[in-house]
């Protein structure tokens, strides 16, 4: 079983020994837009959310969620921007309802995942759709 839990930003230094390894394994999927000093930054700062999947057999912070909000001039958009961790089939449901509803509580229009193309697939029961490619290149 498993629960969800938001992570206050005050406490992200306590808590990083027990993501750490999430984010390692993560961040490299972010195309260099990211490393794990800037998430933290991000969420000292208060533009980014840390959420934490807690099993609760045996108490470990199994994953890793971090979410913002992005405002563009017609939508606000919920923005899960990196999920990683072990035994997701389990805490997938429970997080994603918990962040919905988050999402909704904060008036938001829609939630978007930036994420590897597998998230296609598995977000599609939860009534996502592909709305976009995002095509890249180093400059």
């Amino acid at each position: 079983m498993y629960e969800v839990s938001g992570v206050p930003h005050s406490d992200i230094y306590r808590i990083l020994p027990c993501v750490d390894k999430y984010l390692d394994k993560v961040l490299p999927y972010t195309g260099g837009r990211y490393d794990k000093q800037d998430i933290i930054n991000g969420i000292e700062r208060k533009e980014f959310d840390l959420w934490i999947p807690i099993n609760t057999e045996n108490s470990t912070v199994d994953g890793v969620v971090v979410t913002q909000f992005t405002v563009y001039p017609r939508k606000k958009v919920f923005t899960i921007l990196l999920c990683c961790g072990d035994n997701l089939n389990k805490w997938y449901d429970p997080a994603f309802e918990m962040l919905y509803s988050f999402a909704n509580v904060h008036e938001c229009d829609l939630a978007e995942v930036i994420g590897r193309k597998g998230w296609v697939r598995r977000l599609k029961d939860d009534g996502f759709k592909q709305s976009m490619w995002i095509v890249e290149r180093e400059l």
